[in-house]
């Protein structure tokens, strides 16, 4: 990380790098996906269709500017290779088998549905690390990402409505385990970052809570002790004599 003024704690300014080259992988991988359909879709609507996946990769490709330039503006480097897309990318690729028009509306529905899924995760993640610039930026980036979405699933939505998934990439919201990249389900390291730091957190509070529960046990024993030396001591002394009238008692 480079030395910064932006008024972030360095922890957070490194979580944020992190989750930004993430997107940066998912939406350079998701570009090129984009691309491959306008390059390659065949059938009556060809013409439309060339030029929406054109469309919607020119919009990816802008965010994939602000996206790195957000990361290099809080003082990281953005990672944004063709083979660090690859590498980390969340997106799983169009199927080797689709050619038609539909077959490639239905495979970016899918896609397109994951990345805006996964952008709204990090909309809440920025805010819950008190970044709140770049949640403003996942949440135009987002509403961008929507408006492509809707788009494509209008060409479905009355035709086709079974072939649109709900809540896409869904898996990795709820910590699927073992969940396959299929559905967009791979947890990124800043979330693993995340979930480590809050167990931390957690097993903090309650070595604390079982150390103030010793200090009340060791206190209460100490209370029971002194109760116990008072007794005795009242116990052990010698009854009252009255001197006026050489008696014990009154």
């Amino acid at each position: 990380m480079f030395r910064s003024a932006v008024g972030l704690p360095e922890e957070t300014r490194r979580t944020m790098v992190g989750m930004l080259n993430q997107s940066l992988a998912d939406t350079t991988d998701l570009m090129t996906q984009c691309k491959f359909a306008h390059w390659n879709v065949k059938g009556m609507n060809f013409y439309q269709l060339h030029l929406l996946f054109d469309e919607i990769a020119e919009t990816l490709e802008e965010h994939a500017d602000i996206i790195a330039e957000r990361a290099t503006a809080l003082g990281g480097e953005a990672n944004g290779t063709v083979r660090s897309a690859a590498s980390n990318t969340r997106i799983p690729e169009i199927p080797a088998d689709v050619t038609t028009g539909p077959e490639y509306v239905e495979a970016l529905v899918e896609r397109v549905g994951i990345h805006g899924n996964n952008l709204r995760r990090e909309i809440e993640a920025a805010v819950e690390r008190d970044d709140e610039d770049t949640a403003d930026m996942y949440t135009e980036l987002s509403r961008e990402v929507d408006k492509q979405l809707y788009f494509l699933e209008a060409h479905l939505q009355a035709v086709d409505p079974e072939a649109i998934p709900q809540r896409p990439g869904a898996s990795m919201q709820e910590g699927v385990q073992g969940a396959g990249s299929s559905q967009g389900g791979q947890p990124s390291q800043y979330r693993e970052q995340s979930q480590t730091s809050q167990m931390g957190g957690q097993s903090g509070r309650a070595s604390g809570q079982s150390g103030q529960m010793s200090s009340r046990s060791s206190q209460t024993s100490q209370t029971g002790g002194q109760s116990g030396q008072t007794s005795g001591q009242t116990q052990s002394q010698p009854p009252r004599t009255d001197r006026r009238y050489g008696s014990s008692g009154y």
